[in-house]
Formats: structure tokens, sequence, C-alpha cells
């Protein structure tokens, strides 16, 4: 950001944790909200119309997932998901952000817990003044 005082030109550094957050909370929320509530009618809430999903050597679009969510919910057997990340790398230009993140997902049904987790990345944009994701990239960590 560019400020003038006078004859002098002072930059000041632009602040980008308010985007980076917003983009964080649009990761948590496409996770709570459409993988573990399985509702397929909020992806247009986080997604851009064209976003895609690099999921472990397959491209999965919008309509990929609203069916995978279909077929999930048919299927369900009382498994909970609760997820949590650690977002560690964060990049601003112009409307796009670029992330990465550790995703961890614990699954529970009944006593029986499983965890798993990720390594992933997306890109978000800024559509009419809210970030969308655009592009998500997820590699399953194995255990060791």
């Amino acid at each position: 950001m560019l400020l003038f005082n006078c004859n002098k030109v002072i930059e000041k550094p632009v602040d980008d944790s308010l985007d980076f957050k917003a983009v964080e909370q649009i990761v948590k929320g496409v996770f709570d909200d459409v993988w573990s509530n399985k509702n397929e009618d909020l992806l247009s809430k986080y997604h851009t119309n064209d976003f895609i999903l690099l999921e472990h050597g397959e491209v999965w679009t919008n309509d990929t997932i609203a069916n995978w969510c279909k077929r999930a919910k048919i299927r369900d057997n009382g498994v909970t998901r609760i997820n949590s990340f650690d977002f560690f790398k964060a990049k601003k230009e112009g409307n796009r952000i670029w992330m990465a993140y550790h995703n961890y997902a614990t699954f529970k049904k009944d006593t029986l817990t499983r965890k798993m987790q990720w390594l992933e990345s997306v890109v978000a944009v800024k559509q009419d003044s809210v970030w969308k994701l655009e592009l998500m990239h997820s590699t399953r960590v194995n255990k060791r």
C-alpha cells in the first residue's frame, strides 16, 4: 500500500493475515460441512464453479464430490469425523492465496477410533469480496 505525504511516498506493509485466516476458515468449513456432514448443498459456499480436487491420482469436481456426499449419506453407519488442521505456509498474490497444511481426521463410532492424516494444499480466489477454493491437492500420509 502506498501513502502520499507531501512530496514523499511512504510504503506501508500490507497485512494479509485477515485474508489468510479467512481462507483457513473456508478450509475448516468445507471439511466440517461437506466432508464430515456430507452436505453437498454447501459446495457452492466454499468452492468456485470450476473447482477441482486432485485426490490420490484422481480428479474430482464439484459434481464428483456431490455424488460422493449422496452415496456417503446412504451408507452412513454412525461414524463421526472430527477435523483438525496445522496450517504452515501461505502466500498471497492479488486476489489469490496458496496455502499448505496438514489435515488430521479422527473417525469415531461407539468405542472405535481411527485416525488419518493428509498433506494438502489449496488455491483460493477472491470473487465478489468472498474467498472460495479453486483447487485442492490431497495426499494421504501413511502412518509409520
